[in-house]
């Protein structure tokens, strides 16, 4: 991630509720490990493009609720979840700090929060180490 012109920034700020890679039970039963990073800024907080690229997925989903994936070039993406709302359409090109939605509880989540993922070439990423938070 250090070849790209820009840092990556906050899509958000607010408390972190989920961490990358950490167990999830649902009914007792284990789950999947979380692929993300969930941020807990408050219902309508403003989201932003942590890097540049082109949007390539606007979609309400099932589990993800509102969600949007932006392309950043080089194998590099990035997945937002559970929006209350979105800003941007596909095929549209951003800047870094571009408003691109606002956060939500859309889709199966428990509360108001940004589910934020970093995928390179298809293989998820911990966000977190990108931030310099874990």
């Amino acid at each position: 991630l250090n070849n790209f012109k820009e840092a990556i920034i906050w899509p958000v700020k607010g408390r972190i509720s989920g961490r990358f890679g950490s167990h999830r039970i649902l009914n007792g039963e284990p789950r999947n490990p979380h692929t993300g990073l969930d941020i807990a800024p408050g219902q309508g907080a403003l989201i932003v493009a942590p890097l540049g690229g082109k949007v390539s997925l606007v979609s309400d989903q099932y589990l993800t609720g509102k969600t949007m994936v932006i392309d950043h070039g080089h194998g590099l993406s990035s997945v937002y979840a559970h929006m209350e709302k979105t800003f941007a359409l596909q095929g549209h090109l951003i800047n870094q700090g571009d408003p691109i939605g606002t956060v939500g509880s859309s889709g199966r989540a428990t509360g108001p929060h940004l589910h934020w993922g970093i995928n390179w070439y298809g293989e998820r990423l911990n966000a977190g180490v990108a931030l310099g938070i874990e």
